[in-house]
């Protein structure tokens, strides 16, 4: 089982330098799950890229429609917010500050790692460093390896 933080999961609807790595990996027998936050974090990043011109006007919405089936499908588990989450993300938070030297964690970076720990996931997919740093020190393995 693997948990996917957003802007892997936009390598899978948008081309990007790095998606073929990212649809291979979708591609072994692994669950995907990810929270709802990133329902949100997809629309505002496909809607930046159309803005910027990096897809074709109208193309975010239909982007939008192609992820959310799949959601609906079950092919992407989506963690929902709970008394539950907010536990683990409060200490997912105060045991990366805690650290002698603190990762610096942002809110729904947070949230992710939240989410993982809560369904049991071993993996990461994230190409952000500080989420990959604070799951590795979580002791979560990260994809894809470093170079």
């Amino acid at each position: 089982m693997s948990y996917w933080d957003t802007s892997c999961l936009v390598k899978l609807y948008t081309p990007e330098p790095d998606s073929l790595l990212f649809r291979n990996k979708l591609r072994q027998p692994i669950r995907c799950v990810t929270t709802e936050v990133a329902l949100l974090e997809f629309w505002a990043t496909v809607r930046r890229k159309e803005a910027a011109g990096v897809l074709e006007i109208g193309e975010a919405a239909k982007v939008q429609s192609a992820f959310e089936g799949d959601v609906s499908a079950g092919l992407i588990e989506v963690v929902q917010s709970s008394g539950a989450l907010h536990l683990q993300f409060n200490r997912t938070v105060d045991r990366c500050y805690a650290r002698a030297c603190p990762i610096w964690l942002r809110t729904n970076d947070a949230l992710h790692l939240a989410a993982a720990r809560l369904e049991n996931v071993a993996e990461i997919v994230a190409t952000d460093r500080r989420l990959r740093d604070a799951a590795q020190f979580l002791g979560f393995q990260a994809f894809p390896p470093p170079p």
